[in-house]
């Protein structure tokens, strides 16, 4: 009875142990499966059409702008919500220009962050304000910019679709995004501002 018992008990262990997958086979066939998912969604993309390469260069500018713009207003902002949100905008926009700097180089794209005559003359506008005048100037040129560029970004956005998974396609969609949350936050703070005067 006892040699039945024992029999029967190996019997079960023995098929326990060969239902049961290998660990490192089933390992392998995730990373293998995960991996042909990741061929089938990343599209290649070497090359940008004319709109594309254009749009890169808008928002090079665009961001030179806001760092430019955010550094002034480090200097004369006269209320600390202003102060904050241009150390905010440097934070971001330093970011924001490396990370297009490594896109751009993805498509050999040379970018020119060289302003513009309208946004130079922004510059030059807001630096002529002194204290209250300069925070009201300096959210009307911030949302000013932030909405010129977002025009930009639906223009070229109508030939990208939500399924488009290139490195153009995912970083176009997220940065319109961003963008137009900094925006929305920038009008909200604008018209604090002006209900306080």
């Amino acid at each position: 009875m006892k040699r039945i018992f024992t029999a029967a008990f190996l019997m079960a262990v023995t098929t326990l142990v060969s239902c049961t997958p290998d660990k490192k086979t089933e390992e392998t066939e995730i990373a293998e499966t995960a991996s042909d998912d990741k061929t089938e969604t990343t599209t290649s993309d070497s090359t940008l059409t004319d709109n594309k390469k254009e749009l890169l260069q808008t928002i090079a500018r665009h961001t030179k702008l806001q760092q430019e713009i955010s550094k002034l207003a480090a200097q004369k902002a006269t209320t600390d919500v202003v102060k904050q949100y241009a150390r905010q905008m440097q934070q971001l926009t330093a970011t924001k220009q490396t990370e297009l700097q490594e896109l751009a180089q993805t498509y050999n794209v040379t970018l020119d962050t060289t302003l513009q005559d309208d946004q130079q003359k922004y510059l030059t506008d807001l630096n002529e304000k002194q204290k209250v005048d300069f925070d009201k100037a300096y959210w009307e040129k911030v949302t000013d910019a932030q909405k010129e560029t977002i025009k930009e970004y639906e223009d070229v956005l109508k030939d990208v679709t939500p399924a488009d998974a290139t490195a153009f396609g995912v970083w176009a969609r997220t940065s319109e995004k961003e963008l137009r949350a900094q925006y929305e936050e920038a009008l909200k703070l604008q018209l604090a501002l002006k209900n306080r005067t």
